[in-house]
């Protein structure tokens, strides 16, 4: 734990989401409350999607961190503030876009007793 999961629009052709992974890894090992190999992260580029009523080019990129249950709430504060953060530096990316981006996190509490592991 934890578990990152990056959605973000097909139109951000200049995204390195290796890159945007690893910034988020980062972001997350520098807040102290995580070990490096206990962090999977995965990226998944939307294909579909729909902003509004498409009136506009705009991108979007969105972070949903799941944590065990147990972190107080100043915590998951931090971290997601640390996230956005390293999103807003934009170093996955290797040429700015003519259109906005959307950047979003989302902490997600799991409950540690609905949660079940194993290593085979």
């Amino acid at each position: 734990m934890p578990h990152l999961i990056a959605n973000y629009s097909a139109n951000l052709t200049d995204l390195n989401p290796h890159q945007l992974l690893k910034d988020a890894n980062i972001a997350l090992i520098e807040t102290n409350l995580f070990v490096a190999h206990d962090i999977k992260s995965r990226a998944f580029k939307d294909e579909i999607f729909l902003i509004g009523l498409n009136e506009t080019e705009e991108a979007y990129i969105h972070l949903k961190l799941y944590l065990l249950s147990g972190r107080t709430q100043a915590q998951k504060q931090a971290v997601g503030a640390a996230l956005l953060q390293r999103l807003q530096q934009k170093s996955y990316i290797q040429s700015e876009g003519s259109y906005p981006i959307q950047l979003c996190v989302e902490v997600i509490d799991m409950l540690k007793e609905d949660y079940f592991k194993a290593t085979v």
